[in-house]
Order: C-alpha cells, then sequence, then structure tokens
C-alpha cells in the first residue's frame, strides 16, 4: 500500500449517473483529464460506488441523486442494485493497481463504506481530497471529509471544462 499525501475521490463515475448525462461525454472527458493528472502525481484514485440498501425505497430517498419510489437509472430514480448494468463503472472509468474502489449505501460516501473509507484514507496517510462528482452528491461527502479533518478542494463540474477548480468552504 503506496502513502501518498492526496487523494482523488470520483463520487458518479458509475454508469447510472454518466450515462443519463445530457452532457456525458463532455464529464468523462473532463474527468478522465482529471484522473489521468492525479495519476500522474501519483495521488491515490478513490472510486465509490453507490448501491441501493436493503432496506427498500425508504432508504433510497437517503441516497445523493435519487428518490424512493421511481424506476430506472435517471437522476431522481432509485440507486442501482449492486452488481447490475448500472451500478458498474462507467466505460471510460476502470480501476487500476492501487486505487481503492468503496461501496456504500450511505448519502455520505464516509458513513457506511465498505471498505471503510476514512480508515482506507488514514492507512495511506492522504490528508488532502478532491472531490469529483455531480452536484446531487456532492454535499455529505464533503461536509464529512471536513469535520474528519482532510483538506477538501470540490472540482467544480462546470468549471473542469476551463481547466480550473473550486475551493470548498470550510
Amino acid at each position: 500500500m503506496a502513502l501518498t499525501p492526496r487523494a482523488l475521490l470520483l463520487l458518479s463515475a458509475q454508469r447510472a449517473f454518466l450515462e443519463t448525462s445530457p452532457d456525458e461525454r463532455a464529464l468523462s472527458r473532463a474527468w478522465q483529464r482529471q484522473v489521468e493528472e492525479a495519476r500522474a502525481e501519483q495521488s491515490l484514485i478513490v472510486l465509490v460506488q453507490w448501491e441501493r440498501p436493503d432496506s427498500g425505497p425508504q432508504g433510497a430517498a437517503q441516497l445523493p441523486g435519487f428518490t424512493a419510489g421511481a424506476d430506472g437509472a435517471q437522476p431522481g430514480a432509485r440507486p442501482p442494485e449492486a452488481f447490475s448494468r448500472e451500478w458498474t463503472l462507467h466505460p471510460d472509468f476502470r480501476a487500476e493497481a492501487g486505487d481503492l474502489l468503496i461501496r456504500t449505501t450511505s448519502p455520505d460516501a464516509f458513513e457506511g463504506s465498505h471498505p471503510d473509507l476514512d480508515a482506507e484514507l488514514r492507512a495511506r496517510a492522504v490528508r488532502e481530497l478532491r472531490i469529483l462528482a455531480l452536484d446531487a452528491q456532492v454535499s455529505p461527502t464533503l461536509h464529512s471529509a471536513q469535520a474528519r479533518g482532510y483538506e477538501v478542494t470540490r472540482l467544480a463540474v462546470s468549471e473542469l471544462e476551463e481547466g480550473q477548480t473550486s475551493e470548498a468552504p470550510r
């Protein structure tokens, strides 16, 4: 396990999110650039996979970008079932050796994650997180990371196309 002070946390790299976005190709290209830059800097790449909780539709309403009762994989629909096509990573993204894959049913990627996201980051000496996600999925994880003492930078989707980042408020 390599020690690194920085990690790029991708919260929306699943098919359920990117394939339903009208800007799928542009988002994918922008996010791929961020992943390539992070790999070049030897940052840890963390890919979060949201999945439907066992508790049924009531739990689904708690997941970012999803509401209970709808069908399909569109934003506002139920989260993807584990190991379904929608649950898998978008074809433009893949986990490589040394990357960290996290599964969670919580709106906060730190809560209920397997393996434990905080423990994995601390074991690798990560202090700085760059978060890349669609808007609906950022807030709970961003606030949780800050509360745990990480230095957090949010990479805003609209700014990525211009090559800029925005630092999250503290």
